[in-house]
């Protein structure tokens, strides 16, 4: 199972969890799985084409997946998919 961790403003969307297990083994797995419980919430971290929207930050081991493979980051039993919104201002 992989673990994801949703912002609250993500939570909203997935039935006030703020932790979902989902399978896959990769990120685009995981986030695919996510999507077929919670399609609402994928919407917010993918755009329509597929792709990590650019206010969203995905990490995996606390590394930013946008660093390595992106959303074909590998991913093993147990692992934890973080999700962050960017935060704007100054």
């Amino acid at each position: 199972m992989i673990h994801i961790e949703l912002p609250g403003v993500l939570q909203e969307l997935a039935d006030q969890q703020s932790n979902v297990e989902v399978e896959g083994r990769t990120v685009r797995e995981a986030l695919d799985s996510l999507g077929r419980r919670h399609p609402m919430v994928l919407t917010r971290i993918l755009t329509r084409g597929g792709q990590l929207r650019p206010h969203v930050n995905l990490f995996v081991g606390g590394r930013d997946i946008r660093q390595g493979l992106g959303l074909d980051t590998q991913l093993t039993d147990g692992d934890e998919l973080l999700v962050v919104p960017s935060v704007a201002g100054g």
